[in-house]
């Protein structure tokens, strides 16, 4: 697959990953939710969802949830009729609060919906109609740094960073970049300082901070040189590598994570409207249907 479909594919699953540092309900884990293996939702060999969006409606008595997931769009392509079947259901439900992705976003504001989305996409549409409500958007995404610590529970600082650089740093290096070494330093050296350590809370050593150090650690995982012409995908549907494994071990502690703020909402809500990328839909479902049966 060409590096720039790769791109999009990574997009897709991690929009909202970096710089997601606050969330509004407790990051109790304690209770595992159900839910399906990444290995076994359906999807057509691009990563598509059945319909784009996907929504799920579980509903019992007065309590509601209303799941849109969405294959992420470019934000340019503000009249996509993904965005009025989410406004439309929007104004069906008239829900209570929004869980959306991508971090806090309660500051934001819009002059109007065009702004919105071409700024923001769905998490800017959704904000502006949470307003127009005025109701909470709620970030549906857990820090990095509980991602982080839930993730060493399992594998070893270089299994981590040689997965989370690659999805969260090399990936997003052009082309033209890839043999400025200069700026691929620079680069690493911001990402390692700014967001692992300072906004994941993740302690390394000066030699775990090194490029070097991620590199090594990405050939031992993979069994080849890292290669930006060659670099690895970071989608989650690989049964084969640890790899794969350690990308699926980190979406599945996203999504209990929000399983658990849908929950919580729950307690003091009647409907909960969210908005978040598809792939967590697929695999939640029987977390939320599990969620929607509880006696409150």
């Amino acid at each position: 697959m060409a590096k720039v479909g790769l791109i999009a594919l990574a997009c897709l699953l991690f929009a909202g990953c970096v710089g997601s540092q606050s969330r509004s309900t407790t990051a109790d884990t304690t209770h595992v939710y159900p839910t399906v293996s990444y290995l076994k939702i359906k999807l057509d060999a691009a990563g598509h969802l059945p319909t784009n969006p996907y929504i799920r409606v579980y509903k019992n008595g007065p309590r509601e949830i209303v799941f849109c997931g969405t294959n992420h769009l470019d934000h340019s392509d503000t009249e996509n009729p993904m965005y009025t079947t989410i406004e439309n259901k929007f104004f069906e439900i008239k829900p209570d609060i929004c869980v959306n992705e991508g971090g806090d976003v309660s500051k934001r504001v819009y002059k109007d919906r065009h702004e919105a989305i071409s700024k923001n996409g769905e998490i800017g549409l959704i904000k502006i109609l949470a307003d127009s409500l005025k109701i909470q958007c709620i970030n549906g995404d857990m820090t990095d740094s509980l991602e982080f610590k839930g993730l060493l529970k399992h594998y070893t600082k270089g299994e981590m960073l040689a997965y989370i650089a690659t999805e969260r740093c090399m990936w997003s290096v052009s082309p033209e970049k890839f043999n400025d070494t200069a700026f691929i330093s620079k680069k690493y050296k911001n990402f390692i300082e700014g967001y692992i350590i300072k906004t994941g809370n993740v302690n390394l050593t000066s030699e775990e901070q090194t490029l070097a150090f991620y590199k090594a650690n990405y050939q031992k995982l993979l069994n080849r040189p890292f290669s930006f012409e060659e670099l690895e995908p970071t989608n989650p549907f690989s049964p084969k590598g640890k790899f794969q494994e350690i990308g699926r071990r980190s979406k599945e502690i996203r999504d209990q994570s929000l399983l658990k703020t849908i929950d919580t909402l729950l307690n003091k809500h009647d409907k909960v409207f969210i908005v978040f990328g598809g792939w967590h839909l697929l695999t939640s479902e029987p977390g939320l249907q599990q969620i929607i049966n509880k006696k409150r």
